[in-house]
């Protein structure tokens, strides 16, 4: 039986321990459909299960890891995927509970797979993966609410990274003046390429402790850091305005005030893709991904890396310094 390279976490003596290894077919779980991997992506939640940082691989066996792939579907037992099928899965228990996309080959449940949308290419669709998702969700969230580049504008923390780069590029697209926030200076020029007019240092967001700043900064926000962030983002934030939170990179816990919600009648937005968002939602919102949602600057956020180098970047998201996106060429035949 034909054997190909994978990345697997085993649990060793009670720790990870991650190895590239040689599996075959057999030694994957179960599914639907078989999918040739050409690419996945690196995210904070893969980097956390690659160190053994929180629960990220619920299961005590040998795990593929990777959450989010792109590929070519080689054989289906479900009528809805045919071999040749270009498709992209993301989330569910990919790489948790389900061995995920860092092998060249995997199997899952057919109710997971989304059809490839017009508009993307598979390596377009792994430099989105589930930080596009996300970034889309929030954007389609904030403007289901009602706000419009005419109100005012967007603040985004975490702005370098996965998910605040991609929005970033997305809500400049849609018109949003957008202020990005961030500590990393070396990366203002990059924040400014992708559609940013204003930059905030962290120092800049902190200096006012007060419940109600009264520089009021912005009409929306996206929170990808959460904890004393959130709090500055709701204190900055204008009367009616829209904060999206989907991060805690920082912390999950935050101490805040209720002012911002009762004085400026702030709306508070929670982001997750992972769980609530239903196939038909998520089948929807790749197709804006592929259209009117497409990040204009693709190519500056998103860096390809090959396959074998994929153990050596995992520190770099606890120390963090990585920006934007980094995509993994699985497939040997993966060219960006």
């Amino acid at each position: 039986m034909e054997k190909f390279n994978a990345y697997r976490v085993h649990t060793i003596d009670g720790k990870p321990v991650c190895r590239f290894e040689e599996l075959t077919l057999d030694d994957l779980d179960a599914g639907d459909v078989t999918i040739r991997v050409a690419y996945s992506a690196v995210t904070y939640k893969d980097a956390m299960a690659a160190r053994g940082v929180g629960k990220n691989v619920r299961t005590n066996r040998p795990c593929v890891t990777g959450v989010d792939l792109s590929g070519e579907v080689v054989e289906s037992s479900d009528q809805r995927f045919k071999a040749g099928d270009e498709v992209i899965v993301t989330n569910y228990k990919l790489g948790v509970n389900q061995d995920g996309g860092y092998a060249e080959y995997a199997r899952v449940p057919a109710d997971w797979i989304v059809p490839l949308p017009d508009g993307l290419n598979l390596f377009e669709a792994m430099a989105l993966g589930t930080s596009g998702l996300t970034a889309a969700l929030a954007v389609e969230r904030i403007e289901k609410s009602g706000l419009t580049p005419n109100d005012g504008p967007i603040g985004i923390s975490g702005a370098t990274g996965g998910v605040g780069s991609t929005a970033v590029d997305i809500f400049s697209k849609r018109g949003f003046e957008v202020t990005a926030i961030s500590g990393k200076t070396a990366e203002y020029d990059f924040l400014r390429t992708l559609g940013a007019t204003k930059i905030l240092t962290r120092e800049e967001l902190f200096a006012d402790k007060r419940p109600l700043a009264p520089e009021m900064l912005w009409a929306g926000a996206f929170d990808n850091v959460g904890g004393q962030y959130f709090d500055r983002l709701l204190a900055h934030t204008m009367p009616h305005g829209k904060v999206a939170s989907a991060g805690m990179a920082v912390s999950h816990e935050v101490s805040t005030s209720v002012l911002p919600f009762v004085l400026r009648s702030v709306d508070v937005l929670g982001i997750n893709v992972s769980r609530q968002l239903q196939m038909p939602e998520r089948v929807a919102l790749w197709k804006r991904l592929g259209s009117d949602l497409k990040p204009l600057h693709i190519k500056e956020f998103a860096r390809p890396i090959p396959f074998k180098e994929l153990d050596n970047v995992m520190d770099k998201f606890f120390e963090v310094t990585t920006v934007g996106r980094i995509v993994v060429e699985v497939g040997e035949n993966a060219p960006a």
